[in-house]
This record gives structure tokens, sequence and C-alpha cells, in this order.
């Protein structure tokens, strides 16, 4: 929760200090699907973009918040494992950082590092939903940490080695991936995956709320 209050914090005194400056320039058009640029009644709005990112780094804290109010003595794996997807939104303020500094202008070794962060976190959020699915058992729960560990360094080592498209940076300051389509791809894979585990889990263990986790997760 203070590294997320941090972050914030950090985020909070580029936009003020960007804005003082007058740095902060609209990204291009273009957009993930592309089609959305070809629809009249979906502009591009850089206040839309800021409300959004101000939704996602006020989620975080709040729901470390919770986790530490109501579930502080319950120390399931599947809340365990929610707090990489937390961290993993945190991640999505890298974004925000690419539009304050106008990073995107650039071919930066800054704006590179921007990317591995988003698609770090972007790897990280599916993977914590899965490994909330698969290792949910009792006799999995001894290697907790073990498990944790192997999720956040396989997310790690996948944003360092897949290579950032600079020359396409979209509307909402995300700097494109190598191989886009294929780790598209991937995350819908892993997306199912974690859906089924769900379901299956619920179903062996006679619970209704895995079939709702099942539901959310997508």
């Amino acid at each position: 929760m203070i590294a997320s209050l941090a972050s914030i914090l950090s985020a909070l005194i580029i936009f003020l200090i960007s804005l003082h400056n007058s740095s902060i320039i609209t990204p291009p058009d273009f957009r993930i699907p592309a089609f959305l640029s070809k629809i009249p009644f979906t502009p591009i709005s850089l206040l839309s973009v800021f409300l959004s990112f101000l939704l996602l780094i006020l989620y975080v804290p709040v729901c470390f918040y919770l986790l530490i109010r109501f579930f502080e003595n319950t120390q399931t794996s599947e809340i365990i494992f929610f707090t990489g997807f937390l961290i993993a939104i945190t991640a999505e303020i890298a974004r925000f950082i690419t539009i304050c500094l106008g990073l995107w202008l650039s071919f930066s070794n800054l704006l590179i590092f921007m990317g591995n962060v988003t698609l770090f976190g972007r790897t990280l959020a599916p993977l914590s939903f899965l490994c909330a699915a698969l290792f949910s058992e009792t006799d999995q729960r001894q290697d907790i940490e073990r498990n944790y560990l192997i999720m956040v360094t396989v997310s790690v080592v996948f944003a360092v080695i897949i290579p950032m498209n600079t020359a396409k940076i979209t509307s909402t300051g995300l700097v494109t991936e190598g191989f886009m389509h294929l780790i598209n791809i991937a995350r819908f894979l892993l997306m199912l995956t974690t859906v089924v585990s769900f379901f299956i889990n619920g179903v062996k263990k006679n619970n209704g709320e895995y079939k709702h986790l099942a539901i959310f997760s997508t």
C-alpha cells in the first residue's frame, strides 16, 4: 500500500511539473483496436485518458486498504495473488508518465523502459488470476511464496525480452510491443485457461464462488 501511495505521489508531482511547463501533448490518433479511429463519435479526449488514469491509480490503494481492513487475518492464496493484480495496475502509471513527459515524441531508453513496465503489468495481471486458480489447493499453499516469485519473475523476463515498437504509440500513451498479435493471442489463452480453471475448481469443490470468479476474471 505504501508503494502504491508513493507511486501516486510521484505521478502527481510529474503531472504538476508538466502542467506548469505546458509539456503535456496529446499522443497521435493511434488506437487499439484500430477501427475506433474511424468511428465519428469516439474522438480522442486527453481528459478522458487522464480520468481513466485517475480511476486506476485510486483503485489500487482503496483495494489495499480493504484487504488490510477486512482480510488481514485471512491469508488465502487468492487474496495474496490478487495483490499481484494490484501491482499490475500500478504499472499503468508508466503510460501516464509517457504522456506527461512527452516521451512518446522520442525514441529514448526511458520510453522503452516505460513500455517494459507497462508490458510487465499487463503480463502480471492475467498471471495473477491464473495462479490464483491453479494454486488454490491446500497442498499448494505451502509453496505460495515460491509460486508468487515465479509469477513475478516470468512477468519481468517476458517484459524484458519482448522488443518495444517505439514508432507506434497509442493515444493512451501505450508503447506497442513487437509481435503484438501473438502476445494478444497468448493473453487470450491465459484468460481462457483461468476461466476454465476457476470453473473446474467450482465444480470439484461444489463452490459457487469459484464459478463467479470464472465470470469476473474475464
